[in-house]
């Protein structure tokens, strides 16, 4: 996951990428987890919206590195 990330805003970045959301249930726990692990960092809670999304979720974003 880290790798794919840095791979998105490095080759995305021309054209304006910068920030990256993750989204999952908030029952999966292993995914908040890589998320995390990946430098998502959590920024709140959706709510359920059945039937395609029965549970609440979790929207973790990373932000694109600043420049040195």
């Amino acid at each position: 996951m880290t790798a794919l990330a840095d791979w998105a805003f490095a080759t995305f970045a021309r054209e304006g990428l910068l920030r990256l959301e993750l989204l999952h249930q908030v029952d999966n726990a292993a995914s908040c987890r890589v998320a995390e692990k990946s430098g998502f960092a959590l920024s709140g809670v959706l709510p359920a919206a059945p039937p395609a999304f029965p549970l609440n979720g979790h929207r973790h974003i990373r932000q694109a590195p600043t420049a040195a």
